[in-house]
């Protein structure tokens, strides 16, 4: 792939690269990023051929490490144990870029006062393949034009006025590639159950689920209005519609499944915070 990154220019440090930095850096190599401009600090992500890998800040630096941009990718709760390396590298000139769950601008903004801007992102998984959604907020003079050609290959891009809904977003959007996975297994277990073969089952749901989004996205109905197309009065749709839809209870699912997340994301902002 050409280089698609525009105006995103300088090193780039990522502190983590567990699935979803990984996943992004996957993203932007392809698009063009320079990996001789990119560092890892990891000790536990496996090594990359083509990028340098350190297992500490300290060895980074150690190294003449220096970058203008720095990642953080690790787990919320990890924030602690790096920030005190990290507050003297996040200074100055460095733009702080922050996927942690939880952690808000304002907490970033109290550890690295020194860079030039912090930005927080939401991104999901489906960023390796450029179709993630990134929700993005930020404090400080950041680079808009270099933030938007960093994550435009990633996929959709979101900004928010402020981060106040991010641990919503966190829930929704970030962890919600996995709920949708769960529901198209769930759906070929049904059909599994019900007589078809375990990989014919997996692959009409895939096709199933992948042309229905693709249909509302090339559609400007809502998707209630596509669902009245697909089933008729007193026919099969229709008929299973009304268990879906018994109660409320599909909805009120989804409810709990999204409370559920964003509350654990308001726990790990307390422990990333040390609160408890």
């Amino acid at each position: 792939m050409t280089n698609i990154l525009g105006n995103f220019t300088g090193r780039l440090l990522l502190v983590g690269c567990g699935n979803m930095a990984g996943a992004m850096l996957d993203r932007w190599l392809g698009a063009g990023l320079d990996p001789a401009k990119v560092a890892i600090v990891d000790p536990f992500a496996a090594p990359r051929a083509d990028i340098a890998h350190f297992a500490s800040v300290a060895d980074w630096l150690a190294a003449d490490g220096a970058a203008e941009w720095v990642m953080l990718g690790m787990k919320p709760q990890q924030l602690n144990d790096v920030a005190g390396e990290l507050a003297a590298v996040a200074a100055g000139n460095t733009y702080l870029l922050s996927i942690l769950a939880g952690v808000s601008l304002a907490d970033l903004a109290a550890r690295f006062p020194e860079t030039k801007a912090q930005v927080r992102i939401l991104p999901n998984l489906a960023a390796r393949i450029g179709a993630g959604v990134s929700a993005v907020a930020s404090l400080g003079a950041a680079d808009e034009a270099a933030v938007t050609a960093l994550l435009e290959p990633l996929g959709t891009i979101v900004p928010l006025a402020d981060d106040s809904t991010m641990d919503l977003v966190t829930a929704f959007t970030g962890s919600g590639p996995a709920f949708v996975l769960r529901l198209i297994e769930a759906y070929a277990a049904a059909g599994e159950r019900l007589g078809l073969s375990a990989e014919d089952a997996l692959k009409l749901a895939a096709a199933t689920f992948d042309g229905a989004t693709a249909l509302l996205a090339a559609s400007d109905e809502k998707p209630g209005v596509l669902v009245s197309q697909v089933a008729s009065k007193g026919g099969t749709t229709q008929a299973g519609l009304d268990v879906l839809d018994t109660d409320g209870q599909l909805v009120a699912l989804m409810t709990n499944v999204l409370r559920a997340a964003r509350d654990r994301g308001r726990e790990l902002a307390d422990l990333a915070r040390g609160e408890s």
